[in-house]
């Protein structure tokens, strides 16, 4: 794992391409600590900057950039190709030369001469991104692996005083180092953070800078500075092939089939020259990774998890039981309420734009402690987005059918019923009828699920509903004096209409669609963006294995109705650990999801509680001219008084406002809006 950043500079505005390329590098120094190299072609104004972590081939001969054999190709690449060894075979024996490394760049920049980039992306079974300049034909790619597991951006660095310099990088932190860098603040983006924790699709916090979307490449003329941009890889596409072939196998055939997709993914992924570990939760996807890297013969196998003072959110029983059952070397982290300060703020800091989902706060807790023992982890991300784990996946056409058939001022009105009683008042009220819940109910967060709950029974239509199950801020407009709400709504809806699909009118088509939008959109703009970033915070290389193309193909092959037990989702995952774990799986199987959580509400009111007060001051937020001074106020007003929304409104303002005074930047910078204004759209 690595990063990598550069640029362009068609018009001779940066003076010292070597003293800017070195303060981009700088940058992104945390993810690769291990070694750095440059690449400068004057005549192209072209500057490439690679920061290493040395995972295979620790050698120098793994140094990037780095060339192809023919000297055509120049790379600079992040991630792990896990069939490298086989297309290295396939290069060797039709007589195409593969440089000294044994490592995969040396395989990636053989296969970019040998076939070229587009054959080589759909060859190539792998997390990565990469830039990769042709001098033959004076042309810049920016490449991005199919589920966006590692992160790329691109744009043009103006500061409105001449023209604008490309500028690449593995985060947005190595773009904004380049000296003609003074793009501005979108609202847009940072509506989106209040609203649903992340900036999503093609818009980041800075007006001009944009992704590569995952499976996606973008092209860069050289001589003209013309672009383009073209999807390798469908998601959707790939969804409903696999979905039209079927899966013509009983239950018993099909779990075995999961199950040696399952070991054989993880296999691939234990390719590392320094020790490898497992975030282990305690939950079912964490647990079954754990189980296949304990079948492939991992020794020791270390596990890690992390628990918090407050029992509600302490996973550490559940992760202790797992690591017991598999002989594991367990590391349990415990982050104690003295901490928490100084932890949040380097959580706000390890991002390179806004993100607003608490759980990063666990997430770097758990990684700098792995840090200390491995060099590469193990995770379960993308088994709730493939196998249905999530909730509103599975209840979303029961709402939507139910609320269909309540007149929408009455749906208003039991939801203004729901939000009298606050988030412990409802936690007080259930507590006794804990047995006879609805399973959805027999849970840590009650109260949380009720006041969601209200705001579900508000929604209008299909699109409204699936906002709504991530909707922190309702209206996020209402906390940024800059941005009409008008405008927001019609941005809202703007977005609706690019997602690519819509929702059928039969259950198993919706609950398709709300798989495809957690793979799309939440998965790749949320979930692997924590894990990337604060990971790599601390260098250190997060694996996907349940992310692996022949499980996604699998997941859609598999009936919609064996998905589900019950009230419960991922079936067949449950069924597997069963087999994997029988001493431990009755009581992983049967727990709701929790995951890394983390209690807001409650470190708002005590720990934290000094701390978002001054973050929060409603006169300190009008004078940095973000967010509105009385907005946040109220927020964090509510979350003193129970009402769990209000603490994750209060939480998402004071991440935007102390990641924006971090950066140093104010008001003076955000874009000024009217009814003209694009939303942050990528350019023709």
């Amino acid at each position: 794992m690595c990063g990598f950043a550069g640029f362009v500079d068609r018009s001779s505005r940066i003076a010292d391409h070597g003293a800017v390329l070195a303060a981009m590098s700088r940058a992104v120094a945390h993810r690769g600590p291990d070694g750095q190299g440059e690449f400068v072609e004057p005549r192209l104004g072209l500057g490439m900057a690679h920061r290493r972590l040395a995972i295979l081939d620790r050698t120098q001969a793994a140094a990037q950039p780095m060339h192809s054999p023919d000297g055509r190709w120049v790379v600079a690449y992040n991630g792990e190709i896990w069939n490298h060894a086989e297309l290295r075979a396939e290069l060797l024996a039709a007589g195409h030369p593969v440089g000294a490394s044994t490592g995969d760049t040396a395989v990636l920049a053989a296969m970019l001469a040998a076939r070229g980039l587009e054959p080589t992306l759909t060859a190539l079974d792998g997390m990565f991104a990469f830039v990769a300049v042709d001098l033959h034909e004076r042309t810049l790619w920016l490449a991005r692996d199919r589920f966006g597991v590692k992160p790329c951006f691109w744009g043009w660095a103006e500061d409105g005083r001449g023209p604008g310099v490309f500028v690449f990088g593995s985060e947005i932190r190595a773009l904004s180092a380049c000296p003609t860098f003074r793009n501005a603040v979108s609202p847009f983006a940072v509506a989106q953070v209040l609203s649903t924790l992340t900036a999503r699709g093609a818009r980041t916090v800075y007006e001009g800078v944009h992704p590569v979307p995952p499976g996606g490449m973008v092209g860069l003329d050289l001589a003209t500075g013309r672009t383009w941009q073209h999807r390798w890889f469908d998601l959707r596409a790939s969804a409903r092939a696999a979905r039209a072939r079927g899966l013509h196998a009983d239950r018993g055939q099909m779990l075995a089939a999961f199950d040696g997709l399952l070991d054989a993914a993880v296999h691939r992924r234990l390719q590392s020259d320094v020790p490898v570990g497992v975030f282990l939760s305690g939950g079912i996807d964490s647990s079954l990774v754990a189980s296949a890297v304990r079948r492939a013969g991992v020794e020791p196998l270390r596990t890690f998890t992390v628990g918090f003072d407050d029992p509600r959110y302490d996973e550490r029983p559940y992760a202790h039981a797992v690591a017991d059952a598999l002989g594991a070397q367990h590391h349990a982290i415990v982050v104690h309420d003295r901490d928490l300060p100084a932890l949040v703020e380097d959580t706000i800091a390890c991002f390179d734009e806004p993100f607003a989902d608490s759980s990063a706060v666990a997430t770097l807790a758990v990684a700098r402690a792995a840090r200390g023992s491995v060099g590469v982890v193990l995770s379960g991300e993308g088994g709730d987005e493939l196998f249905a784990g999530y909730e509103r996946q599975y209840r979303a056409w029961g709402i939507r059918q139910w609320a269909g058939r309540v007149p929408a001022a009455a749906r208003a009105r039991m939801a203004d019923a729901l939000e009298m009683m606050g988030a412990d008042a409802w936690e007080r009220a259930l507590a006794p009828l804990e047995f006879v819940l609805p399973a959805a109910l027999q849970r840590a967060q009650r109260g949380r699920l009720v006041h969601k709950f209200a705001g579900l029974l508000r929604t209008e239509d299909d699109e409204a509903l699936w906002r709504s199950f991530f909707a922190t801020w309702p209206n996020p407009a209402q906390a940024i004096p800059r941005l009409p709400s008008d405008l927001w709504a019609a941005t809202v809806r703007r977005d609706a209409r690019e997602l690519g699909g819509t929702f059928p009118d039969d259950a198993d088509g919706f609950f398709d669609e709300m798989l495809l939008r957690d793979q799309s959109v939440y998965l790749p703009s949320d979930l692997l963006v924590k894990l990337d970033r604060a990971t790599m915070e601390c260098g250190l290389e997060a694996r996907e294995p349940l992310l692996d193309m022949r499980l996604f193909e699998f997941a859609w092959r598999i009936p919609p109705a064996w998905r589900m037990h019950g009230a419960l989702g991922k079936a067949l995952l449950r069924r597997s650990l069963a087999q994997r774990l029988p001493a431990v799986s009755r009581a992983l199987a049967g727990r709701p999801k929790q995951g890394f959580g983390v209690p807001v509400r409650a470190w708002l009111n005590g720990p934290l509680a000094r701390w978002a007060d001054g973050v929060l001051d409603a006169r300190r937020i009008d004078a940095q001219g973000i967010l509105d001074g009385r907005a946040v106020a109220h927020a964090l007003a509510r979350a003193r008084a129970g009402d769990e929304g209000g603490a994750q409104r209060a939480w998402a303002a004071c991440v935007v406002s102390r990641w924006f005074e971090r950066e140093g930047i104010d008001g003076s910078r955000m874009t000024r809006v009217g009814n003209g204004t694009s939303g942050g759209t990528l350019p023709a």
